[in-house]
């Protein structure tokens, strides 16, 4: 079985004040990757763009050929905010 869990909080942070099982930080922590946030990688739109408009015409029989050239310089100079976990919470 693989698993795969994402988080925007500080896991050992959270281990340290309480509020993560320690055993289960362990467990989940054996391949950690850091994968940064989109308003740090604004170069990765384009293709992200292309790879959501292939996969959603597959799955809903569309044929949507790209996107426009505004729509692309609009996201990729989008000041893409970072969520706060408490904000969710």
């Amino acid at each position: 079985m693989r698993l795969v869990a994402a988080t925007n909080r500080d896991l050992a942070q959270e281990v340290a004040n309480g509020g993560f099982r320690e055993d289960l930080y362990y467990r989940l922590n054996v391949v950690p990757l850091h994968l940064p946030p989109l308003r740090e990688r604004r170069e990765d739109i384009p293709f992200l763009a292309s790879h959501f408009i292939a996969k959603f015409n597959e799955r809903l029989k569309k044929q949507v050929t790209g996107i426009a050239p505004e729509a692309v310089q609009r996201l990729s100079v989008y000041n893409w905010p970072a969520t706060s976990a408490s904000s969710r919470m």
